[in-house]
Parts: structure tokens; C-alpha cells; sequence
């Protein structure tokens, strides 16, 4: 039967009543997960000073905009464990992630297990 099924849920962006800098950034970045993203790329997007736009990040999203590129690269990482048949390495590529290597301290932080058991454990029929 295996272990219980533990369902996560993607913290999408959240909507922001206009549109602006920030919004553009997000929808940016969620859209390019796999490129070599960094947080001064999001700084350059947005036309904003670093400490503005720290600022800004935080009090919209509540967490730093690093950790925020790295949990929703994880959270595209575990989309395609779920749902492709793509080699961990794979994986980790598509999601942002130099190497597998880079990506499992990550992703045991915010999801519990390993890839691969996560794999193993939720992957879709």
C-alpha cells in the first residue's frame, strides 16, 4: 500500500490589485525557472534599487527573493518528478539546478525526502 499520499500545495504568486515592477518580475521568473536566474537579474527586471526592491519583495511575498527563486524551482522540480520520466539530472537542469548534486539539499529542505523517494512515492500514474 506504501506510505501516505501528503499533498503539497504551490504557493502561487500572489495578485497584486495593479499591475507593476514586481508583478512583471514574478511572472518572469516563474516563467523562466530552468535559466540561470539570479536575484540582481529580478533587480535589473524590475528597475528598482536592490535594497528598494528587497524591500518590496518582502512585504509582498514574506520571505527573501532568493529563497523564493529556490522554493519555486523545487516546486517545478517536483512537478516533473511527478508527471516526466526525466533522469534526475534531468530534472534539476530543467528546474534551474546546476546538478542533481545541487539540488537534493535543497529540495530534502523544503519537501522532507530526497528526489528520488519522492519520485517513488508520488509520482502520477
Amino acid at each position: 500500500m506504501g506510505p501516505p499520499r501528503t499533498v503539497y500545495i504551490d504557493q502561487a504568486v500572489p495578485p497584486s490589485a495593479t499591475r507593476d515592477d514586481l508583478s512583471d518580475v514574478l511572472d518572469y521568473a516563474v516563467g523562466h525557472l530552468g535559466d540561470d536566474l539570479e536575484v540582481d537579474d529580478f533587480v535589473a527586471r524590475a528597475h528598482m534599487s536592490r535594497r528598494t526592491f528587497d524591500r518590496r519583495f518582502r512585504s509582498r511575498l514574506g520571505t527573501s527573493p532568493h529563497q523564493w527563486l529556490l522554493h519555486q524551482r523545487i516546486l517545478h522540480a517536483q512537478r516533473l518528478l511527478e508527471d516526466t520520466d526525466r533522469a534526475v539530472d534531468a530534472v534539476a537542469a530543467a528546474a534551474g539546478f546546476a546538478t542533481a548534486i545541487t539540488m537534493r539539499p535543497h529540495f530534502r529542505r523544503f519537501v522532507g525526502i530526497s528526489p528520488q523517494s519522492y519520485r517513488r512515492n508520488y509520482r502520477s500514474p
